[in-house]
């Protein structure tokens, strides 16, 4: 019985990533052709990369998850594909560059300086590097990328909401909005990035339970985030 539920909310599980998946492609598509093409407004040129880089990254995972990572499976399952990190790591390497993307967009706006672009954008960029080119264990690459992504779940939405004190009115309440759906988005990716020892701590090696909320968490910021930048356009 137990083994039946598991296996409904894997495919729970799937569903929810295709969805994500989904919402970057539509968030990439709306805020460049309908807004960056009307405004010309380089952040939302960012934002749009940002969103596309996670849509290809996350295609990238979602394969490593499902179909060449054996501790995503019951035990004495083989993955489809064998056990390969080629996946993880060219998900990671991607989706760490849309982090630097946005990370420097969002200093060069605040601070209106070159070096605030490159400052911002190093770390995230170095992060990729080792994420993507180097072999690290499980512990050790979930690790650094929850740890990591932690401090950019703090650090993308204080931007925003830094710009909210900035700011005034509809604005306002719109970065207050983004900043809050970015909180959200890396909760959801620092929950997937320690999804096993999770599971091993809290719900008794079951990958599927942290496996459903870290997507449901991320589709809730970007439902958030979509909704702050359309406040942000009729402000």
């Amino acid at each position: 019985m137990m083994q039946t539920i598991d296996m409904i909310i894997r495919e729970v599980h799937a569903g929810l990533w295709f969805l994500v998946v989904g919402y970057y492609f539509f968030l990439f598509i709306f805020l460049l052709f309908f807004r960056w093409r009307n405004t010309r407004n380089p952040f939302q040129f960012a934002m749009a990369m940002f969103f596309l880089l996670l849509a290809v990254g996350r295609c990238f995972y979602f394969v490593g998850d499902f179909y060449a990572d054996p501790q995503s499976l019951a035990s004495g399952l083989t993955p489809f594909l064998g056990t390969s990190p080629f996946w993880l790591m060219a998900g990671s390497f991607i989706q760490w560059i849309a982090l630097a993307t946005l990370s420097a967009t969002a200093g060069f706006m605040i601070f209106g300086k070159r070096w605030a672009e490159i400052g911002f954008a190093i770390p995230a960029v170095i992060i990729a590097i080792i994420l993507g080119f180097v072999t690290l264990d499980t512990t050790t690459r979930g690790l650094l990328s929850g740890g990591a992504g932690a401090i950019y779940a703090l650090f993308i939405p204080l931007l925003f909401w830094y710009l909210a004190w900035q700011s005034g009115g509809k604005l306002r309440r719109s970065n207050l909005l983004l900043g809050l759906g970015f909180f959200v988005l890396f909760a959801g990716r620092v929950i997937h990035s320690i999804r096993y020892p999770m599971a091993e701590v809290l719900f008794s090696n079951s990958v599927a339970i942290p496996g459903v909320i870290a997507p449901g968490l991320i589709v809730i910021g970007l439902i958030l985030i979509a909704t702050g930048n359309e406040w942000g356009q009729t402000g």
